[in-house]
């Protein structure tokens, strides 16, 4: 009989997003007031509510695939388990626990919420007797699921001194991301892209249920995973979203790899750093075809849809410091506030004839900017380039984003030291930054950003 309860709660934890890091929710708990309490009443909508899944939730239950489960543990004050409560439902509806049955105390009382198919369970949950050990863990390393996501609630409860009904907000221990892979078809090179967290952080396993525990004490690692079982989620060219949940918290590098149809080798496609937070729903994007040039969203996803409008009406990815006089510090802290999603390669300055001292910045596979100064310890910011190495690329492409961004086409332009190139210039709106696009012989292109000089003018052939 115990044998048999034990697969029950451990199929419980089945469906509940990102995981509580150090922050307010297990400070909370752990000074919670105490409750006067003979009921527990938790909200089984509410928490997928928050996390953008109720519908996915919903439909789910009602093709019966699913089951709903609200567990509850209660701790006596030496940490002992004395009681195992809980409530499976197929409807998101409210559910009520009875306290009613303890003996009077007070009480330290865990409450998760997941959700479970059949008796093949997701999570596990491991030593339950003692609040100092108790723990919930996956079952095996692999992508998990919107439906696997799981939540927490913990507080202190006093049962005998009077009635009342605790309302237990169960708090996401993850987050929902939402893969999206444009150019994932049937003609491109691979058959697959999964999306991983980076080799260097350590795999996390699941979570410890005591509120005394806080920051990465809170959380259950295992060193010997390889990088391919530290799986965030992967798409095919069948299904290129992916709507997963991850116990990845904080700010992390993932790598997106492609596998390739023909040879199965895996493809590092891109780096990318990710900054998740426990109970929110972030959107993870990247458009293969534009692998070249574009770095790939990582944020809100509340924010996504604003974002890829402007990609999709042009270039539009980069924004160069034009501080000028600035120095080194206050360039690299723009460039990597307005590129906080890509992992940014960069290198000490050096000198360029006719330029500079100058530092590269990538900002995607073969797109750069490139910032030059007057001194060799980087003062005086005189030159921001953005420059394309892809010959695939036109530079009509640069041309029609500095047009959305606000520029205006003046004409041609030639340069008496330059008398084999010609140039597109362009000027902003207050006549303050004068900007020059050009093809390389080789292929690729350059966008060279300046103060307006006053000496450029009359060499500008307008073109109507």
């Amino acid at each position: 009989m115990a044998k048999h309860f034990f697969k029950s709660i451990a199929a419980l934890v089945m469906c509940l997003p990102m995981i509580m890091t150090s922050c307010s929710k297990d400070d909370d708990n752990s000074t919670t007031p105490t409750h006067n309490v003979d009921i527990v009443s938790i909200n089984t909508a509410a928490f997928y509510d928050k996390l953008g899944i109720t519908d996915v939730i919903a439909e789910t239950l009602t093709q019966g695939l699913i089951k709903v489960t609200d567990s509850v543990l209660v701790y006596d004050q030496q940490g002992l388990l004395v009681a195992r409560l809980g409530a499976e439902s197929t409807s998101l509806q409210t559910v009520n626990i009875s306290l009613r049955d303890l003996p009077d105390g007070t009480y330290t009382l865990v409450a998760w919420q997941t959700a479970c198919s059949g008796t093949d369970p997701f999570w596990l949950l491991l030593d339950a007797d003692q609040l100092a050990t108790v723990r919930i863990v996956q079952l095996y390393p692999s992508t998990i699921g919107c439906r696997n996501a799981i939540g927490l609630y913990t507080t202190t409860v006093t049962v005998g001194s009077g009635t009342g009904t605790l309302n237990a907000e169960i708090e996401s221990m993850g987050s929902i991301v939402d893969i999206r892979i444009d150019g994932l078809t049937s003609e491109c090179d691979y058959k697959s892209a999964r999306l991983v967290v980076g080799g260097e952080n350590p795999a996390i396993d699941g979570f410890y249920l005591n509120p005394d525990r806080s920051g990465e004490d809170r959380w259950v690692f295992s060193d010997e995973r390889t990088e391919d079982s530290r799986p965030i989620g992967g798409v095919t060219p069948s299904s290129s979203i992916n709507k997963v949940f991850t116990l990845s918290h904080g700010e992390k590098v993932f790598n997106l790899y492609g596998t390739d149809k023909t040879t199965n080798e895996k493809d590092s496609l891109i780096d990318a750093v990710f900054t998740l937070n426990p109970g929110t729903v972030a959107t993870f994007y990247f458009d293969l075809d534009r692998i070249v040039y574009q770095p790939p969203y990582c944020g809100p996803t509340a924010d996504f849809a604003a974002w890829k409008a402007d990609r999709d009406a042009g270039l539009l990815v980069t924004d160069p410091c034009f501080q000028w006089g600035a120095n080194l510090q206050t360039v690299h802290n723009h460039v990597v506030s307005h590129h906080q999603w890509w992992k940014l390669d960069y290198e000490e300055l050096t000198m360029e004839e006719g330029h500079g001292w100058c530092r590269w910045y990538n900002i995607a596979k073969n797109f750069f900017e490139y910032y030059c100064f007057e001194t060799e310890s980087g003062n005086n910011l005189i030159v921001s380039m953005c420059i394309c190495f892809d010959p695939t690329v036109p530079v009509s492409v640069a041309n029609a984003s500095l047009i959305l961004q606000g520029y205006e086409y003046a004409g041609k332009i030639i340069y008496p030291d330059q008398p084999e190139n010609i140039y597109d210039i362009f000027f902003s709106a207050d006549g303050n930054i004068e900007v020059t696009t050009n093809t390389y012989e080789e292929g690729g292109w350059q966008i060279f950003y300046q103060p307006t000089d006053p000496e450029d003018l009359p060499l500008i052939i307008p073109v109507n």
